[in-house]
Order: structure tokens, then C-alpha cells, then sequence
């Protein structure tokens, strides 16, 4: 069976978009460590592309002008951000979600409330979409000829059961995970996971957490890239290698505008406070005064039991008291 026609589309799975997604998603991983208070620039920047490209492919969807390969690589393009979780939310069915063997337990990252709703809402949105993709468009494509996606190999996406069964399975989870972690916050897990914050946990615990999760990480990116770009080659999908139009450069040069902005502020300006604060203008030592020489004194035992701070100490004897 020979290979379909493909739909010229570079201007929604072109090159330059492409590399800004991939982009963000390297950015991401790399500051979970390198500096987790500067995550929130690039979650918010994550968002935004996942969030454009998934209104641009419902948009399509409506109109009728995307082919199986576009929608499939589409799909993939604006859940990439989120399968990263997949494989940390699947250790913890394993783990019973034990809130010590949780790895996002211990991250340092701060969300925003309205972010984490807008997130919840992206991925809800591109789920369903992809249910619908792999449950009912695919399995109702009736034509002449086939066209290709990953599945760890060249994988067709015309009467391929299979391939079609694990990638609905998938979406379906995600869905039933998010359900799962609204019930979890709604009910007793955040007061354990609470206490669990409060014991005291070997910090070689957290590292190996920690360890595991940046492999996972970096697993997931590399399926995640090679399962887009084959599928863009596989499939002779034409003006999708070209970086020529305003719709290519745009995402590219504001992703890496952000990403270097990000890196300066961490790197730069962080290493200038840490400098300027730990210079100090050396004073002269001056002698002591009657007054001072008087009043220096430690605490006591007994003092120390009734509460008593040096603050609450007068920083002069009243004048009754002196000789």
C-alpha cells in the first residue's frame, strides 16, 4: 500500500515550532536542578506553546483540513509536556501512593493556583482529544493508502489495533489520573503528605528520588523527539524541515529569548547579590562605654527556663539601680 498525500502544514508542525517545544522541554528538565525557583518562567512558557498548539489543532479539527499524521504529531506536540508525569504518577500506583516514595513530594518547585487550574485544563482538553483520535478516528479510516507513527518502530496508523489500543489506553489514564488527583486533594492526602514533610527524611532518600526522576525525565524527551521527527520523515510531510516563515521563527526566538533571560537572572544577577552581600565596609573597633561594660551579661540557666530572651533585658540599668 503505497503512502498518502500528505497536507502541507509546516506553519503548525514546522521546524522552528518544533525546536521551541523541544526547547522548553530540555529548559525544564535542566532548571529542576539547576534552579527550581526559576521554574516558573518556564512552566508558564510550556503552557503557553502546549496551550496554542492544542487550540490550533482543535481549531483544524473543526475545519477539516489536517490528515492523520498532522492531527497524530499534533497530539504529540501538545501533550509532550505532560507524558513527562506519566511515568512519576505510574510509580506511585506502585508505591501505593505513599507520599515518602513520591518524588514530587519533595520538589522545590512553587505553582501558582491559577496556573495548576489552567495546566489541569490543557491536559484534560488534549487528552480527550487524543481518547477521541485513537478511539474513533483512526478505526474509522476507510482509504487507499497508509501513513506511519511510532510505536518504537515504524508503525502504521491505518487498521494497526495494537498501536491504537495502547495509545487510547494512555490518553484514558491520563484522564483517570487527573480525576484521581482532584479526589486525593479533596480528601485526607494532603494532611498526611503534610506530616510526611514534617518527618525527617535521609537526604540520600530524596536524591535517589530525585535521581530516578531526572532518568525518567530524560527517557521520556528522548522517545518524545524521535517519535515527532520520524513520523515528520516517515511520513514526507513537505516544508516541515524548513525554518523560513515568521511562523517558524516567532515561537523559536521568543522561547530562547525567555530560556536566556531565565539563565542570566539565575546565573548573572544571583552571583552579583551573593557578591555585593558578602563585601562589607570594615568599621573600627570602638571601646566599650560604662554603660555598655554594665549591661553585657549572658543568660542564665534559670532565666533560659522561665523564657526569658536577651531582647527582653534592658540595654541600660535604670538610673535607680546604679552606684
Amino acid at each position: 500500500m503505497s503512502l498518502c498525500s500528505p497536507l502541507s502544514r509546516p506553519d503548525m508542525y514546522g521546524l522552528g515550532i518544533r525546536l521551541s517545544l523541544y526547547t522548553q522541554w530540555f529548559a525544564a528538565l535542566a532548571f529542576e536542578h539547576i534552579g527550581p525557583e526559576s521554574l516558573p518562567e518556564i512552566r508558564l512558557l510550556g503552557l503557553l506553546l502546549s496551550a496554542g498548539v492544542t487550540l490550533g489543532l482543535l481549531v483544524q479539527l473543526v475545519r477539516g483540513t489536517l490528515d492523520a499524521a498532522g492531527i497524530y504529531i499534533l497530539l504529540l506536540l501538545g501533550t509532550g509536556s505532560h507524558l513527562f508525569l506519566v511515568p512519576v504518577y505510574a510509580w506511585r500506583a506502585l508505591s501505593c501512593c505513599n507520599p515518602y516514595w513520591n518524588p514530587l513530594a519533595w520538589s522545590q518547585e512553587e505553582q501558582l493556583r491559577v496556573f495548576r487550574v489552567l495546566n489541569f485544563s490543557l491536559i484534560l482538553t488534549a487528552s480527550s482529544v487524543g481518547v477521541w483520535f485513537f478511539a474513533t478516528y483512526l478505526p474509522g479510516l476507510d482509504r487507499n493508502c497508509r501513513q506511519f507513527g511510532f510505536f518504537f518502530s515504524q508503525a502504521s496508523l491505518d487498521h494497526n489495533e495494537p498501536f491504537v489500543a495502547v495509545n487510547a489506553a494512555l490518553y484514558v489514564l491520563i484522564i483517570v489520573g487527573c480525576g484521581s488527583v482532584v479526589l486525593t486533594k479533596a480528601c485526607f492526602v494532603p494532611a498526611y503528605s503534610r506530616r510526611m514533610r514534617r518527618r525527617r527524611v535521609p537526604k540520600e532518600h530524596i536524591d535517589g528520588l530525585r535521581t530516578l526522576q531526572s532518568l525518567s525525565n530524560l527517557t521520556v524527551f528522548a522517545v518524545l523527539v524521535a517519535a515527532v521527527e520520524l513520523s515528520v520523515r516517515w511520513n514526507e510531510l513537505p516544508g516541515a524541515n524548513d525554518v523560513d516563515t515568521s511562523a517558524q521563527l516567532m515561537p523559536l526566538l521568543v522561547t530562547a529569548g525567555i530560556i536566556v533571560r531565565v539563565a542570566y537572572l539565575h546565573y548573572v544577577e544571583d552571583g552579583d547579590d551573593e557578591s555585593s552581600s558578602g563585601w562589607q565596609r570594615p568599621t573600627r573597633p570602638r571601646a566599650p562605654s560604662s554603660d555598655e561594660e554594665i549591661t553585657r551579661c549572658d543568660l542564665t540557666p534559670e532565666m533560659g527556663a522561665y523564657g526569658i530572651q536577651m531582647s527582653d533585658l534592658p540595654r541600660r540599668i535604670p538610673a535607680v539601680y546604679r552606684a
